[in-house]
């Protein structure tokens, strides 16, 4: 029985139950109930669980005189049957008033948010009570009006019905945060009648706009509320006469190209061309040891951090792992030496990448190891197997060398050291004029600049600088390095170019459009036309303003956004993000307005939508884990565990087939079985990398490529190896690209250090506008967020080795247990043009004989102790092998399928196979 159907004098009585012995010992419980009044934890659990029942009953007052209450009852007195009375009378009053509470959220919800503030009787319902009854309410309505299918839970209802203010939602990842908006806008204007003139909803991109204005064209029979970009807001407040110039969804566009043509003018100039050779040579040569010299206002803790976040990107332009291997890369660039870096070749079985491979003909060459951690125990013993390794190899040499050899003799001297040691292992080199070196690296260093310099300009524009305040800002900057000075120096110079051709051919870009929205706004103009005039409104009308992808605001749209509330001081914000996917600082977003809301909107008021409908519940588990302390964890609402596995590429072992096909590329066939895996049980793959190419060695096979390379060239490469009618299932992007999408299996491809976090060199370009390598860091743990909360059943996380693996998935092992990829239970790929077998032959000792074989492509499996290859099934005749010369007395030949299943087995006997 619940507490409303007992009296007070029912829990009085029961009090005294406990206590039968009150005539023998009332002073004494007379005395408990004076320490329980006065605030002390006495009595047994029952007395104190019906005590604590009658606090909840009795007002302050009443309080402090239960002893006397208690007394008087036992003495059959009934004084407090007039509390009983006045109680039940209040309980009344309350239901009478959520009665009238109920009937205002149904006839004027928006008033009723005054009604409660300032109603008398609103003391008999608390706030959190009040809370409930809205929440209930608006899941409701939504149930009966919109979706009963897909209703709002609890979190999402209480967002849907917050008025009165400005309010910001961190909505986690899979949360329902463009069914939360669309539903406030749905309810705002189908339940508390604001007429559609006076909703705007705001988002980021085209793309998002056209969803939520599909979903509201979906629910709403007449007008629909305003749903656009900040940019078509901006158009339609300006109505600019001079052409729009922009780059569609942050592809290459007319804006880019507009840049494009300034740079070239100053390639073209005499006076420029040098500076930019000289920035770029010099940034690539520079390496993160400047860090020391700048300091950057970090501590020691906090740059050796961060060093191992900086990647070395070399003359030719790869990405290397130390000062040392960057040094040894560009001299062997620099004096025109051919060499591969991180070659793969198999090492009893295991995939070993030794650090530069030079060829030097077939099956010989020269190896340079950088033993960068001499003095740990493990990693001298894997130098002195990898010495082994080579000294077994005939027409390989071994060439090492250590920090050490770097500080005794010097840079320079080193690189000659490293030149002499070269030329007597019969590796010929020459030094390289610096025109024959810029004609090597032209074409990327070229991309790499006009990259940067597009971020350069595109970052003033976003601050509205004049020629005169970036001059003034760069004056007050201290530069760590030549390329740095040089760079702003050539940027001021390219961002007058920007301006100046902007002005000459009638054009204006979407940030200065932005600007002079801004400017009207802030002058009382508020008017907006849009569709040729099939759309009408103004700013001064309107009521509620939701904004898409919150995390991405930058001081331009917050100035827009103030500029509104100048011509419109009644207008409230709701603002939806998350914290965890702000990934688009290097665009010039700023987290602090997410972070500080309350310090740049009114009257605020924080929520939270936590539960994520898109993932089983490890892969919500391990999104937490990556950002464990950072914000509030999000909550799975599936019940299914689903499965989450970190594959380490290094204990890949490629069947005899795929080493045949993939000869050295060890990445393919590695995600091609966890693809075909996924795709056997009937679900798509998406396969996702920090940047537009994938980390190591693959071969590309098949017709010529004509479209662009990088990921574009990868995807197009893994479908190939698939029927047609899958290869669609198939999808291969950046996970910058693949934020606010989401698949049913996510492979990341390179959980890597290094790639993970990745701070491009050209960060220093832009440390003018206070980039910080803290932040940067920080921005790369929410793409790992981002890559990591894509998957909706399946997670795979890939790395190369123990020792390179991300930071940020080592803490996501701290945090929880992974499992591990088991590719041996993974099927290799069936090749698509027609089946192989693997052939394995046994019990073959002659030195003659395994000349022969190795002549014939086979491979040693150590391991396995057996000579293998890999061959065609059609055609394959059994009978003719055991006829070739190696096949002698004592030699096992075994057909196996490319799974591995034996198929037949033949024993040599006398140089002829019988079975």
């Amino acid at each position: 029985m619940s507490d409303d159907c007992h009296s007070t004098s029912d829990l009085i009585d029961e009090l005294l139950g406990y206590w039968e012995d009150w005539d023998k010992y009332e002073r004494h419980y007379l005395g408990l109930l004076s320490q329980v009044v006065a605030g002390k934890r006495v009595g047994s659990y029952d007395v104190r669980n019906v005590v604590r029942r009658l606090r909840e009953r009795l007002s302050p007052e009443e309080w402090t005189k239960l002893p006397q209450y208690v007394a008087d009852r036992r003495d059959g007195r009934a004084v407090i049957a007039e509390h009983d009375a006045r109680l039940m009378e209040q309980q009344e009053r309350k239901r009478d008033f959520i009665r009238s509470v109920s009937l205002a959220l149904e006839d004027d919800f928006l008033g009723a948010v005054e009604f409660r503030r300032t109603d008398r009787d609103s003391a008999l319902l608390t706030l959190e009570e009040y809370e409930q009854l809205k929440i209930e309410f608006v899941q409701q309505w939504e149930g009966r009006t919109l979706d009963p299918e897909h209703g709002l839970d609890p979190q999402q209802a209480s967002a849907v019905g917050a008025v009165g203010g400005d309010i910001e939602v961190v909505a986690r990842a899979g949360s329902g945060k463009t069914h939360t908006l669309v539903a406030r806008a749905l309810f705002l204007q189908k339940h508390c009648g604001v007429p559609p003139e006076a909703l705007l909803l705001l988002a980021f991109n085209k793309k998002a706009a056209d969803e939520i204005k599909g979903r509201l064209r979906k629910a709403l029979e007449g007008d629909l509320p305003h749903v656009m970009t900040f940019h078509a807001l901006a158009h339609a407040l300006v109505h600019p006469e001079e052409e729009l110039v922009y780059d569609e969804d942050a592809h290459e566009g007319r804006q880019s190209r507009l840049i494009q043509d300034v740079i070239d003018d100053h390639l073209q100039s005499e006076t420029y061309l040098p500076m930019i050779r000289n920035i770029m040579m010099s940034h690539f040569l520079d390496d993160w040891e400047t860090i020391e010299k700048g300091g950057f206002h970090l501590s020691i803790p906090e740059l050796v951090r961060y060093r191992e976040a900086l990647p070395r990107e070399t003359l030719k332009g790869e990405y290397v792992k130390s000062f040392g291997e960057k040094l040894i890369a560009n001299t062997l660039f620099s004096n025109g030496v051919d060499y591969k870096y991180e070659r793969s070749f198999r090492w009893s079985g295991v995939n070993y990448r030794p650090d530069f491979t030079i060829l030097l003909g077939e099956r010989r060459g020269a190896v340079i190891e950088y033993f960068g951690l001499k003095g740990d125990p493990d990693y001298d013993e894997m130098s002195r197997d990898k010495r082994e390794f080579w000294a077994s190899r005939d027409g390989w040499t071994l060439l090492e060398f250590t920090p050490g050899d770097i500080t005794s003799r010097g840079e320079e001297a080193f690189k000659q050291h490293l030149l002499d040691v070269l030329r007597d292992a019969g590796v010929e080199h020459r030094p390289l004029s610096d025109e024959e070196m810029w004609q090597l690296i032209e074409r990327r260093t070229i991309d790499h600049f006009t990259g940067a310099m597009r971020s350069f300009v595109g970052r003033c524009r976003k601050r509205n600088l004049s020629l005169d305040e970036l001059e003034a800002l760069i004056n007050a900057h201290d530069t760590v390095s030549e390329a740095e000075e040089l760079f702003l120096t050539v940027g001021v110079s390219m961002y007058a170019g920007y301006l100046d051709r902007l002005t000459a051919n009638k054009q204006e870009d979407f940030d200065g459009l932005m600007w002079r929205a801004i400017e009207l706004l802030e002058s009382g103009h508020g008017r907006f036309v849009r569709d040729r005039g099939r759309e009408t409104g103004d700013v001064k009308n309107l009521r509620f303003v939701m904004v898409d992808e919150f995390q991405d605001f930058s001081e331009m749209f917050f100035r827009l956004t103030q500029g509104m509330r100048s011509t419109n001081p009644v207008v409230e914000f709701f603002c939806v993000g998350d914290d965890w996917q702000a990934i688009n600082g290097f665009a010039g977003s700023e987290l602090r307005f997410f972070e500080n809301f309350e310090e740049y909107f009114s009257q605020t008021r924080r929520m939270l939508i936590d539960t994520n409908y898109r993932s089983a519940v490890k892969i919500v588990e391990t999104g937490n884990a990556a950002m464990r302390g950072r914000g509030e964890p999000a909550k799975p609402h599936r019940a299914d565990p689903g499965s989450v596995l970190a594959g380490r590429l290094d204990a890949f072992t490629p069947s005899v087939s795929e080493l045949a096909r993939h000869d050295g590329d060890e990445l393919t066939p590695a995600v091609l079985r966890l693809a075909k895996h996924a795709l056997d049980r009937g679900r798509n793959v998406v396969m996702l990398s920090r940047r537009n190419a994938v980390p190591g060695y693959v071969k590309y096979s098949g017709e010529p490529y004509r479209g662009p390379d990088g990921l574009p060239r990868f995807e197009e490469h893994v479908r190939s190896f698939f029927p047609k009618e899958d290869r669609k299932r198939i999808t291969v992007s950046t996970a910058h690209k693949y934020k606010g999408a989401e698949e049913e299996t996510v492979i990341i491809l390179d959980a890597n250090r290094g790639c993970y976090p990745l701070i491009h060199p050209n960060w220093v370009f832009l440390r003018v506008f206070g980039d910080r390598v803290e932040s940067i860091e920080a921005e790369e743990r929410r793409l790992f967020y981002v890559a990591l909360t894509r998957a909706k059943d399946t997670l795979y996380i890939l790395s190369e080795q123990a020792r390179f693996e991300s930071p940020y998935l080592a803490d996501v092992r701290a945090d929880m247990q992974l499992s591990s990829v088991d590719w041996s239970q993974l099927a290799p790929v069936p090749s698509l043009d027609g089946a192989r077998l693997e052939v394995r032959v046994k019990f073959s000792y002659d030195a003659d004989r395994n000349e022969q074989l190795k002549a014939l492509k086979y491979r040693w499996n150590g391991p396995g102790g057996f000579w293998t290859r890999s061959v065609m099934a059609d055609g394959f005749d059994l009978d003719a092998l055991c006829e070739q010369p190696w096949a002698q007395a004592g030699v096992d030949i075994e057909v196996c399928s490319e799974s591995g299943e034996v198929l037949e087995v033949r024993r040599v006997a006398n140089g002829v196979g019988r079975r």
